[in-house]
């Protein structure tokens, strides 16, 4: 007897569809997650990692990011020209500079955001000669020899939650903040060489491979 395949035949055509309906779409592909110091913080504090993209511009129009200072231990202070506090400050800073002015391995940065002794912020074609005149009149009078960065619209100071001068941060070769907080603990200027730096003890410690004994405390100025 010759067998009658028509019934199978009906099952497989009606059983294809239902094969095709289970597979459903294509899976997305899996995008790899960017790398943590690409993400850009709205805040930092203690513990967090500066943006390796994060750029600041001289007061002579020359710049850098903070890639450019991974490896080294940052020695980073808001800085003003008129703050009663700066007059103190300022030779602790001079002291502090030539400390570390044969290091490599530590480095020290200013950051100008009184946007009123900023003044008009240069636009990509201008001599940056013409811009900062009271700021650099005071820098250069104190002496500094580290560079001091202009800060227009507060975004660095906002990103740093500073909110005074000096408000000083030490962060380390991996960029990561490990003190933020007072210069030292004699604003006054009476303890001589008796106040503690804390700005230099943390930079010690990280050069020890150690954490800062105080990691934060409360800024003047």
């Amino acid at each position: 007897m010759t067998p009658n395949w028509t019934p199978l035949l009906l099952i497989g055509a009606l059983a294809m569809p239902i094969a095709v309906a289970v597979q459903g779409p294509a899976p997305k592909p899996v995008e790899n997650p960017k790398p943590a110091d690409d993400k850009k913080p709205t805040k930092l504090k203690v513990g967090s990692t500066v943006p390796a993209t994060l750029a600041l511009t001289s007061l002579d129009g020359d710049e850098v990011t903070f890639k450019d200072l991974r490896e080294k231990v940052v020695i980073l202070h808001f800085w003003s020209d008129r703050c009663p506090a700066e007059r103190h400050a300022n030779p602790i800073f001079m002291q502090m500079e030539a400390k570390y002015a044969d290091s490599k391995d530590v480095v020290m940065i200013g950051v100008a955001s009184n946007q009123r002794e900023l003044g008009e912020k240069p636009g990509k074609k201008d001599d940056y000669k013409g811009f900062y005149a009271g700021l650099k009149k005071k820098r250069d009078k104190v002496g500094y020899k580290h560079t001091i960065y202009a800060d227009h619209g507060n975004a660095i100071s906002n990103l740093f939650q500073a909110r005074s001068t000096p408000h000083c941060f030490v962060i380390d070769k991996k960029g990561v903040i490990q003190f933020s907080g007072a210069l030292d603990d004699d604003p006054r200027g009476k303890k001589g060489k008796d106040a503690t730096n804390f700005c230099n003890d943390a930079t010690t410690a990280i050069l020890a491979g150690k954490k800062p004994a105080v990691s934060s405390n409360k800024p003047y100025g």
